[in-house]
Order: structure tokens, then C-alpha cells, then sequence
């Protein structure tokens, strides 16, 4: 007897492709945006309270934000999601 195949319908790929891109977006535009704050901090003429602590965690956060982005857009996602 011939099993009948069954195919995965396109706007699951869809749904997967947006998230996927969205996620892109986000941890790009937060490792871009925690880097310029750390920048700014870095620099010699700004002057206010609680500066080094917030370049640190704003460093600390980037870098953070940075090897997400990277792992999600080379595709390392597939590990966390379950295939079907």
C-alpha cells in the first residue's frame, strides 16, 4: 500500500521567515544602539555621574546583543526550535 504524502503548508514557512527576520532586526538594531551608548560614554568630554558603570553594562549588553544577532542570521536558531 501507498502512503499518501503530505506537504507543510507555505504560510508556516512564511510565519518562520518573518520571525526569523524580525529577530534579525531586533538584536542588530539593540547591539547597534547599546554600542553607540557605549561609545558616547567612552568618550573623554562627556562628563556625568555613573558614567563608567553604564559603559560597562552597556558594553557588556552589546556584546551580548551582538553574538545573538550573529547566531540567529548564520542560522544557530535550528537548535532551539523543534523541526515538524
Amino acid at each position: 500500500m501507498i502512503n499518501s504524502v503530505t506537504s507543510t503548508p507555505v504560510q508556516q514557512n512564511d510565519n518562520r521567515r518573518k520571525l526569523h527576520k524580525n529577530l534579525v532586526s531586533a538584536t542588530g538594531y539593540t547591539a547597534a544602539g547599546l554600542g553607540t551608548i557605549c561609545g558616547v560614554t567612552g568618550l573623554k568630554s562627556v562628563k556625568f555621574s555613573n558614567k563608567m558603570k553604564i559603559h560597562k553594562y552597556s558594553a557588556w549588553l552589546a556584546a551580548v546583543a551582538t553574538a545573538l544577532h550573529i547566531g540567529i542570521a548564520e542560522g544557530l536558531d535550528k537548535f532551539f526550535y523543534k523541526k515538524s
